[in-house]
């Protein structure tokens, strides 16, 4: 993965390559419940990449103007760290206008009840989308996500996860920042 000097900060190009997040300083939580506090309108996603087995790491700069509370009333766009565990399947599409960095629209999370978990997951090995040991995975979580992000120009990311989360923040110049959650 090649880091671009303007696009990443040293620090953040680091912890990318070498997967070095502290993932033990993070704060737990649903996507629902961080989408309750941030929007990540006008946010700049920059990377999605698999850290270990079944879990992604979203790198989003998020826009301060629209999260004032949450980023600490910054000048500058902290960077949200966003760990997905048990992804069971992802799609992304991308449109010629999504540039190294995509300007998100809007980003949704919405619970799949377990009727409707059993019905995709069965439709999910008939089409050959889901590998038997995913489907197995999933039925043993007994809730999972589907998380939608779309970008301005209208790509997308869509994924099927488990419900907790672990999110960090840093700021631009890499300090991690406490995470508030409860939108005050």
């Amino acid at each position: 993965m090649k880091m671009q000097a303007e696009k990443y900060p040293v620090w953040l190009a680091s912890k990318v390559l070498t997967t070095s997040f502290d993932w033990k300083k993070a704060t737990k939580a649903s996507m629902c419940d961080l989408l309750a506090v941030i929007t990540l309108h006008d946010s700049y996603w920059y990377n999605t990449y698999f850290e270990d087995a079944n879990s992604w790491i979203l790198v989003i700069k998020l826009d301060a103007f629209w999260n004032k509370v949450f980023c600490h009333n910054l000048e500058d766009w902290p960077f949200l760290i966003i760990k997905l565990q048990n992804v069971f399947c992802s799609f992304q599409e991308f449109s010629e206008n999504d540039n190294d960095y995509r300007v998100i629209g809007s980003a949704e999370s919405i619970l799949i009840n377990n009727a409707r978990l059993k019905e995709w997951l069965s439709f999910g090995q008939v089409s050959g989308l889901l590998l038997p040991d995913a489907s197995a995975k999933a039925i043993e979580a007994k809730s999972v996500y589907r998380t939608e992000i779309s970008t301005v120009y209208g790509g997308s990311l869509s994924l099927v996860h488990a419900p907790s989360i672990e999110i960090l923040l840093y700021s631009e110049q890499g300090s991690q920042l406490a995470i508030n959650l409860s939108g005050k």
